[in-house]
C-alpha cells in the first residue's frame, strides 16, 4: 500500500512540477490580457495543485482496488534468536593483524598554531598549508 502511494505520489508531483515550469514560462503573457500575472500565476498554480491532489487520490485508490491477493505457501515464522552473553564475541582488535598491543601515536612538540608558519617549511600559514 505504502509503496502505491509512494510510486503514484512521486509519478504526479514530477509532472506537476514539470507543469509549473512551462505555466511560470507562459505566465508572462497575461500581462498583455491587462491581468496580474503574480495573481493568475498564483490561482492556476493552486488549482493545478488541486487537480494533482485528486488525481493522485484517484489513482492510489485504482490500484489499490486492483490489486489481487493470492493465497500460497507462506514462510515459516521467523524465530527469534536469543542471545546469551557468553555466545557473543566482542573483537579488541585481535582479529584485526595487530595483536600485541600497538598504543596511539602522541604528538611530542607543541601544537601548531593556525596563523603560525607551516612546519614543513613552505613559509605559508599553516591553515593555507597542511591544515586545509
Amino acid at each position: 500500500e505504502k509503496m502505491v502511494m509512494l510510486r503514484t505520489i512521486d509519478t504526479l508531483w514530477k509532472d506537476h512540477l514539470l507543469g509549473m515550469d512551462s505555466l511560470r514560462e507562459g505566465i508572462g503573457l497575461r500581462g498583455y490580457g491587462q491581468k496580474d500575472p503574480l495573481i493568475e500565476y498564483k490561482r492556476e498554480a493552486f488549482d493545478m495543485f488541486a487537480a494533482m491532489m485528486d488525481r493522485c487520490e484517484r489513482e492510489v485508490l485504482e490500484h489499490l482496488f486492483r490489486v489481487q491477493i493470492v493465497q500460497g505457501e507462506q514462510p515459516p515464522p521467523v524465530q527469534a534468536r536469543s542471545r546469551r552473553p557468553t555466545q557473543l564475541k566482542l573483537n579488541r582488535g585481535e582479529d584485526a593483524g595487530g595483536g600485541n598491543g600497538d598504543k596511539t601515536v602522541r604528538r611530542t612538540g607543541e601544537k601548531v598554531g593556525r596563523n603560525d608558519p607551516c612546519p614543513c617549511g613552505s613559509g605559508k600559514k599553516y591553515k593555507k598549508c597542511h591544515g586545509a
